[in-house]
């Protein structure tokens, strides 16, 4: 047997299908989005879970990095410390990835005002950050920012992460829905009404 065959084996057995997400067939932008959603997810859901990403699977000339697998390996290298504990190239064309035990809340490093580049090298210049709200219904979108609001407000949190603890909602709210099999919007409302619950609770405390 070969050498590749027997890496594809031992990653069927260590990485289940729900633990693999195949990029190689993405724009660079799209896979760096899909796959932020994706580790977001675990980090909500499945904390410490070991997840792989596969990039590109035929061999290149001269061995240069393909576009996909350039995204992710930066995105990776941002994420590290936050919503992953580490990352390393796995077999042919995958990379490992470990989620944090403990994912703290992840947002994009804010640009330097003084940077014209937007703080991406030449590889990232010109692309978008992921938006919140890309995922959310629109006639949703003012539900989930009020239980955003009261949550961040309970915990103390900061203004500027407002869009992170709405990303955090939204991905509450999904696995709820999909859990209890109720819509969207009753799984928003029931956030909401469990976080006035809490502030509450605080207040009387």
């Amino acid at each position: 047997m070969r050498l590749n065959e027997l890496a594809r084996q031992y990653e069927a057995q260590r990485y289940p299908p729900m633990r693999r997400l195949d990029l190689q067939n993405e724009g660079p932008e799209t896979a760096r989005q899909r796959a932020l959603r994706w580790i977001q997810s675990h980090a909500h859901e499945q904390p410490g879970a070991d997840l792989l990403l596969i990039v590109e699977r035929a061999r290149r000339v001269g061995g240069r990095k393909g576009p996909i697998r350039a995204a992710m390996e930066k995105l990776l290298d941002e994420l590290k410390g936050g919503l992953i504990e580490w990352w390393q190239p796995f077999a042919e064309g995958s990379l490992a990835v470990r989620v944090s035990s403990d994912p703290r809340r992840w947002q994009p490093r804010p640009p330097r005002p003084d940077d014209p580049t937007d703080g991406r090298s030449d590889e990232t210049a010109g692309r978008a950050y992921l938006d919140p709200e890309s995922d959310i219904p629109d006639d949703l979108v003012v539900l989930a920012r009020r239980a955003a609001e009261l949550r961040r407000t309970r915990e103390g949190q900061a203004v500027g992460l407002t869009d992170v603890v709405l990303r955090e909602i939204w991905i509450e709210a999904q696995a709820a829905a999909m859990m209890e099999r109720i819509s969207w919007e009753a799984a928003l409302r029931d956030i909401a009404r469990r976080e006035e619950r809490r502030m509450l609770q605080s207040y009387e405390e």
